[in-house]
C-alpha cells in the first residue's frame, strides 16, 4: 500500500528569490513615481511662491513711489520749509533719520556698499553690496485743521477722529497751496472732538511755522522711506524697507520679501525745455548731468529666487543686468521689471 504524498507546505528558495526580486520592482516603482511627484510639487510650489513674490516686490515699489513728493495741494516747485532739529536734545526717543534731506523728495544710490547706512544695515553690514537703494519722501493725508492758527508758533488743532493716529516724536507736513513746513510733533492731546499738536523748540531749530495756515491747510504724516536689499538673519537676501521719519529699532527696518537677491534702478529724466512729463532717457542714480529734480519715472528691476535649493538638474543660467551668470546652486530665478510713473512729477 502506498502512502499518500504530503500537502505542500511552503515555498521553494527559488520561488521566494523571484517572488523578492518582483516585489524589489514594485517598490522602486513606486519610489519612482514618488520621488517624481514630489519634485514636481517641490518646483511648482517655490515657482508659485517666486512669483508672489516678485508681484510683492513690484506692489510694494510702486504704490509707495507713485506718491513720492506728495505734500497736499502744493505743487513741486514749493521748498518745503523745514524746523525739524537735526541733532535731537532728547534721547529718548532716539533722534530721526532724515535721509538726503527733507526737501528732496527722491533720492537714488547705486551700487551700494554693504555698510552704506548704519541705520539700514545694522552693526553687522548686512545690505548686499552692488544693489540699488531708493528714498523717497511724501507727506499721507490726515485732516484738514479746524480754523486758523493764531500765530506762526501757535498749536495745530485738527479732528480727533482722523487717519493718522498721531503721537508725540511723529514727523508731520502741514500744506495749503502756496506754502509747506515740515516739523516733529513736541506733544498730541485730544479732547472734545479736536486733537491739539505742539511743534516746539525742545525737537525743532524753531517753533515757528513760515506762516499762520488757515482751515483750507492740510496735516499730513510726512513719509520718508528706504527701499534696499539686505540679508535677514538666516543669511537669504530680501528687500528690506526702513522708515526714516522713525527712531531705528527691533521693527525698523522691516523685512518685506524674502530671496531678493538683486534691485537694479534706472531713472527717467525729462530734460526738455518745456517738459512734457516723457522721460528723455533711463540712467542709473548718480549718473553725470542726471538732475534729480527732472526725474518722472523709475525703472526697477529686481532679480527673485526660489527659496529651494536642488530644483533643477543642474545650476540654471539666467541673465540679468545686461550680464548672463551661471549659479553655483540649483535654485530658480526670475527677473521682474516694471516702469513706475512719478505722479506728483507729471503735468
Amino acid at each position: 500500500m502506498k502512502r499518500p504524498k504530503s500537502p505542500q507546505t511552503g515555498f521553494t528558495l527559488v520561488e521566494l528569490m523571484i517572488a523578492m526580486l518582483l516585489g524589489a520592482f514594485l517598490i522602486g516603482g513606486i519610489m519612482q513615481i514618488f520621488l517624481g511627484s514630489r519634485q514636481t510639487y517641490r518646483m511648482q510650489e517655490n515657482l508659485s511662491r517666486l512669483q508672489e513674490n516678485g508681484r510683492f516686490v513690484m506692489d510694494f515699489i510702486t504704490r509707495d513711489n507713485r506718491m513720492m513728493g506728495f505734500q497736499g495741494c502744493a505743487t513741486r516747485s514749493i521748498t518745503p520749509n523745514v524746523i525739524v532739529a537735526r541733532q535731537n536734545p532728547n534721547p529718548n526717543p532716539a533722534p530721526v533719520t532724515l535721509a538726503g534731506g527733507l526737501s528732496t523728495p527722491l533720492i537714488g544710490i547705486n551700487n551700494v556698499a554693504n555698510n552704506w547706512s548704519a541705520s539700514a544695515c545694522g552693526a553687522s553690514n548686512d545690505c548686499v553690496a552692488g544693489t540699488d537703494a531708493i528714498t523717497y519722501h511724501f507727506g499721507a493725508s490726515c485732516a484738514y485743521l479746524t480754523g486758523n492758527l493764531a500765530s506762526v508758533n501757535a498749536n495745530i488743532q485738527i479732528p480727533a477722529v482722523n487717519s493718522c493716529n498721531i503721537s508725540a516724536y511723529d514727523v508731520l507736513m502741514i500744506s495749503d497751496c502756496s506754502s509747506t513746513d515740515i516739523f516733529i510733533a513736541t506733544n498730541a492731546s485730544s479732547g472734545s472732538g479736536i486733537q491739539t499738536i505742539a511743534h516746539a523748540q525742545n525737537q525743532n531749530s524753531d517753533n515757528k511755522l513760515s506762516k499762520a495756515y488757515g482751515s483750507d491747510a492740510e496735516l499730513l504724516a510726512y513719509r520718508s522711506y528706504s527701499f534696499f536689499i539686505r540679508n535677514n538673519a538666516s543669511g537669504e537676501p530680501a528687500l528690506w524697507r526702513l522708515d526714516n521719519s522713525k527712531s531705528v529699532s527691533t521693527t525698523n527696518p522691516i523685512e518685506l520679501i524674502e530671496g531678493v537677491e538683486n534691485m537694479q534702478i534706472l531713472y527717467g529724466a525729462d530734460t526738455d525745455a518745456t517738459p512734457d512729463g516723457t522721460a528723455n532717457y533711463y540712467v542709473p542714480a548718480g549718473t553725470a548731468g542726471l538732475n534729480m529734480n527732472q526725474v518722472v519715472s523709475i525703472r526697477v528691476s529686481v532679480l527673485v529666487r526660489s527659496m529651494n535649493d536642488g530644483l533643477a538638474a543642474q545650476p540654471v543660467a539666467y541673465t540679468y543686468n545686461g550680464a548672463t551668470v551661471t549659479p553655483t546652486d540649483r535654485r530658480i530665478r526670475r527677473v521682474f521689471t516694471s516702469t513706475i510713473a512719478l505722479r506728483n512729477r507729471l503735468p
